[in-house]
């Protein structure tokens, strides 16, 4: 709980959408179905590809595919966030060693549309 709300620590591991905290938890603060979160991964300056390093161990554990990496000329390919298909669930936040990804928060009035 951070500030009475349901959180997540991606740090830790992802969220399989298994509805299992929901049923721990004794308050009605999840809502049923849910199969993507209202916010994205987004991938710092941290990157160790900014650095001339070559890493993909965000994309090897993206299950959505929403990682892709772009080609370019000198140096390792850079990564980016397929917003469309990222479901929020954080399985690239634990295995980056840069810790360069953090999940963005889509504006609130969004997410609960």
């Amino acid at each position: 709980m951070v500030e009475n709300l349901p959180s997540i620590d991606f740090r830790s591991g992802e969220c399989t959408f298994c509805g299992e905290c929901a049923a721990a938890c004794p308050e009605p603060v999840f809502e049923e179905g849910v199969a993507a979160f209202g916010h994205t991964a987004d991938i710092s300056e941290s990157c160790l590809v900014h650095s001339g390093v070559s890493c993909m161990s965000c994309r090897d554990a993206c299950p959505e595919d929403a990682i892709r990496f772009r080609p370019r000329i000198g140096g390792p390919f850079v990564p980016e966030v397929v917003e469309e298909t990222c479901n929020g669930c954080g399985a690239c936040v634990a295995p980056c060693p840069a810790n360069a990804i953090v999940m963005r928060i889509e504006a609130p009035e969004l997410v609960h549309a």
